[in-house]
């Protein structure tokens, strides 16, 4: 026989033999995969939000809906169909999105032991405000304001010109309000307007001391932010004839003083 023949008829057997063994091999994958999505993933029915419930909202029963979730993505104190009717009407202490399984934690009695709804770590201050530092009552439980420090500088501690005079310096950025008044939550139909003279923020302890002495140094301004805006403003203060010098230096004293001498 001709070595080649035998050669080339050698290398088509094994040939062969290599795609029926691939063709094996692809098909038991094909199978294990097959069976691997066959296989059923535990569910359960709980309680899901929705919608989006922000800070200081109360929660009823047209905010909840019931969905099939797997059990590995239900929290250890969710909310049940069976339980849900106890946490209506209570207020949500952390956001809560939509589709996401309800923390029994994340919600708290509304007028039952207020300091629940303080994180802890926090404190709750109390700050008195007028029509101005409430913005006309549009703030609302839930929203994040910034607190602005007006006061005079003396002219030992301000240095320079432009820097003496009424001064304005941030004093603190992105607190959360936890009440308006005695409000710690939505308002009762008829009651949108309802004045106030306090809000109640949400401040770590040095925040509360810096408010505090802010407080007895000046006059203080609060400012009303997007509520999902958690940007820092980056502001350094601003004093009066620092402003006015960036009208053509009318805050400014350009007079030279010559001091002392003689002959």
């Amino acid at each position: 026989m001709n070595k080649n023949a035998v050669f080339l008829g050698a290398a088509i057997l094994l040939g062969l033999v290599a795609a029926l063994l691939s063709v094996s091999y692809v098909r038991e994958r094909v199978e294990e995969a097959t069976a691997a999505a066959r296989v059923v993933v535990a569910e359960a029915q709980v309680v899901v939000a929705a919608h989006d419930v922000a800070v200081g909202e109360t929660v009823t029963e047209e905010d909840l809906v019931t969905r099939s979730v797997p059990t590995d993505f239900i929290p250890a104190d969710a909310v049940t169909v069976e339980d849900y009717g106890q946490y209506l009407g209570r207020m949500a202490r952390a956001p809560i999105k939509s589709g996401a399984p309800l923390s029994a934690s994340a919600l708290v009695p509304l007028y039952n032991q207020f300091s629940r709804v303080v994180v802890p770590g926090k404190v709750g201050y109390t700050l008195s405000v007028n029509e101005n530092n409430s913005l006309s009552g549009m703030i609302s439980p839930g929203d994040s304001v910034d607190i602005l420090l007006t006061y005079e500088a003396d002219e030992e501690s301000a240095g320079p010109a432009a820097d003496q005079g009424e001064r304005v310096v941030p004093l603190l950025e992105n607190v959360i309000v936890l009440a308006t008044g005695s409000r710690v939550g939505e308002a009762l139909p008829g009651q949108d307007n309802v004045a106030f003279s306090s809000i109640t923020l949400e401040l770590d302890p040095d925040q509360a001391e810096r408010l505090t002495v802010g407080q007895k140094t000046g006059d203080l301004r609060v400012l009303l932010r997007n509520i999902e805006d958690r940007t820092p403003f980056g502001l350094d203060g601003l004093t009066e004839k620092a402003l006015m010098s960036t009208f053509g230096g009318l805050g400014i004293d350009d007079v030279e003083y010559i001091i002392g001498g003689g002959k």
